[in-house]
């Protein structure tokens, strides 16, 4: 076997103590948890979510469990308290003989509604255990199994050859890319001239296209870095290639897929991953949805519904003694039996499905060595929001490539390091922000510039702050403006004004942080953000069109309580990550830092402050304190630029806003 070069080992091996540090933290954190705070007190912070009811239980594709729970009937709402989102990880807990909570298994939370959760665990005995009614503890953990499954990914790096060996090396930054060969023609022959891209587009699909190894597109906020990612994978498959399209996340790779079926909606796409974290219109595209007639998943079907009819059997025994407990363990073992060989036919019918896939779409951290096996072939690794993305996850897709295609805007929100020590060993330095920042003369790489989201008012401080002032906003979005049949007038919240900051300085709006929470909150700030959305709906704009972005956990809390009638509406209330990649048509960012010693906190980060100003396409109100937060260097420059422009006002001149 071919020896990887020093420098690309060495790169490896960094990268590997730097997930064993990031895993330290996360089993650290959990350890933590369970060791100093009492139950109710967890509870209480919304860490933990006790005598869950389960309402649902039922097995889906390749060993997972998918089970929906819902509030405890003595204790109704408890489940809404329970801090975590959709895709974020619960730790499934039971009693040792002690009475001391332990870990059992891991699982991810598919959706969630008012008063329900629904969570998908993979390979988890304790979670195929539960039946209807049960009772069921979950606490808020962190991603023990995508480490795994990224350390899974360097392993595969290390033991890479020939092609495969030169990509690794691409990408950890040892080996420059090999330039494009850009076509005198522009593209024509490619056929790039029908009208889908423009001039600035079609640059950036010709990087996609014509890559020997890495190609890069830097796509701004609303810039089409989608748009030119479809085309390109409809004209990979055109010619005859298959294509692997992978996100960092379920959200970003629903967006892809279902922007590629409205594109082409008899593509031969298919949607890796269980179907309650898919968006769905995508139900029908999953694995699960397109071997649903096959013939070995029917009789897979058949044998896991034996199985739990032998574990719903020996559960519900009275007898206790040890003859009862004997016929148990063979009940077990026999339904242990009959799961393998589900398992094994719905691999069959995967396999089927598989084979007549053109487009295979989920996560980089998704199970693909199991979901594909070593000998599946694919011709481009396409990467959406790869600035999200952690190195050793881009590498996880590798290995089935021979080229690879990475977009993003590292001038975003980077992927999340925990630990300190990770992230000095460089885990948060993505392989496409290492790419664009050696590629200065667009060897392999091109930024898109034309942006057709934001008024030319909201778009020009981000541009200038961020993009070098290169963006320019396409004509039908640069004067756009709301259209609100109820605006007979001047408003509180200017609707036609599309820039609006608001300064809460010497009002006394200060932040707070609740009992037993490392949060923040300002009810200032929460009370004046419901004046302001209250105006907008009054003034005709749908509660749905509406955004509100703060970044602490307790103000959104705060905010989603105050303005339940209208979330209840379709308003979202969402952290900063919680809205990158979305758009609205009005969006009010509450920045809640406000205290005498200036101190901003993660506030401060310019790619968060950026992503938050540029999810408005039409109104953007940013309410913040200009006494504190202009100790930051950024925030006081969209200070002063919003005075020099005639964008600015105190919150003394909004009547109400002060008590």
């Amino acid at each position: 076997m071919a020896t990887l070069p020093h420098e690309t080992a060495r790169r490896l091996d960094v990268l590997g103590q730097a997930l064993a540090a990031e895993e330290r933290e996360v089993r650290g954190r959990v350890d933590a948890l369970l060791a100093d705070g009492s139950p109710r007190t967890l509870e209480e912070r919304g860490l933990l979510l006790r005598k869950a009811r389960v309402l649902d239980q039922r097995p889906t594709l390749l060993g997972r469990v998918r089970v929906t729970v819902g509030d405890d009937q003595n204790r109704e709402g408890h489940v809404d308290r329970f801090d975590v989102r959709a895709g974020g990880v619960v730790v499934m807990l039971e009693r040792d003989e002690k009475g001391r909570p332990v870990p059992v298994g891991h699982g991810v939370v598919a959706r969630r509604r008012r008063g329900q959760l629904q969570v998908v665990f993979d390979g988890v005995d304790a979670a195929r255990d539960l039946d209807v009614d049960d009772a069921v503890d979950l606490l808020r953990g962190e991603d023990e199994v995508t480490i795994r499954r990224l350390r899974d990914g360097l392993d595969r790096a290390r033991a890479a050859t020939g092609r495969t060996a030169r990509l690794v090396e691409v990408l950890l930054g040892v080996g420059p890319p090999r330039a494009t060969r850009l076509p005198d023609d522009d593209g024509a022959a490619l056929g790039l001239h029908d009208g889908a891209l423009n001039d600035d587009q079609r640059r950036a699909a010709l990087h996609a296209l014509l890559a020997e190894d890495v190609a890069l597109v830097h796509g701004p906020p609303g810039t089409g870095k989608t748009h030119v990612l479809v085309d390109v994978i409809q004209r990979c498959v055109d010619r005859g290639e298959r294509v692997l399209a992978l996100c960092a996340s379920n959200a970003a790779v629903d967006h892809l897929a279902l922007s590629l079926l409205r594109a082409r909606p008899t593509l031969a796409l298919a949607r890796a991953g269980d179907p309650a974290r898919a968006h769905e219109q995508l139900e029908a595209h999953t694995l699960v949805g397109l071997t649903e007639a096959h013939p070995h998943r029917q009789l897979a079907r058949d044998l896991v519904d034996q199985a739990r009819a032998l574990l719903g059997g020996a559960r519900r025994r009275s007898d206790r003694s040890r003859e009862a407990w004997a016929r148990e363990r063979e009940a077990r073992v026999e339904a242990g039996r009959l799961f393998a060989e589900a398992r094994r036919l719905e691999r069959i019918a995967a396999d089927d499905v598989l084979g007549k896939t053109r487009v295979l779409c989920g996560t980089l951290t998704g199970r693909l060595d199991d979901l594909l096996g070593d000998d599946a072939r694919f011709d481009v690794l396409v990467v959406d929001e790869a600035s999200q993305a952690l190195t050793p996850a881009v590498l996880c897709g590798v290995p089935w490539v021979g080229r690879v295609v990475l977009a993003g805007d590292h001038k975003q929100l980077p992927p999340v390091v925990l630990a300190a020590e990770a992230a000095r060993l460089g885990l948060g330095q993505t392989a496409f922000a290492t790419l664009c920042a050696a590629d200065g003369k667009g060897a392999v790489s091109h930024m898109l510039t034309e942006q057709h989201r934001m008024h030319e008012d909201i778009m020009r401080w981000p541009s200038q702050a961020s993009y070098d002032g290169r963006l320019v906003a396409h004509p039908s979005v640069a004067a756009a403006l709301l259209a609100l049949p109820g605006d007979d007038g001047a408003r509180t919240s200017r609707p036609a004004q599309p820039l609006d900051v608001i300064d809460t300085a010497g009002a006394g709006f200060d932040e707070e942080s609740p009992p037993q929470s490392p949060s923040k909150e300002n009810p200032g700030e929460a009370r004046l953000v419901a004046l302001l959305v209250d105006d907008l709906v009054q003034a005709g704009l749908s509660a749905a069109d509406i955004g509100v972005i703060t970044p602490y956990a307790a103000q959104s809390a705060r905010l989603q309580a105050q303005l339940a009638a209208l979330v209840d509406a379709g308003l979202e209330v969402d952290s900063v990550d919680g809205f990158q990649g979305r758009e609205k048509e009005a969006i009010l960012v509450s920045a809640v830092r406000s205290n005498v010693d200036g101190e901003v906190g993660f506030v401060a980060d310019a790619r968060r402050l950026n992503v938050a100003l540029t999810r408005a396409k039409k109104k953007l109100i940013v309410i913040a304190d200009s006494a504190t937060l202009s100790s930051d260097a950024g925030w006081r420059s969209l200070f002063d630029d919003a005075i020099a422009r005639g964008c600015y006002r105190s919150v003394f001149e909004i009547d109400g806003a002060v008590a």
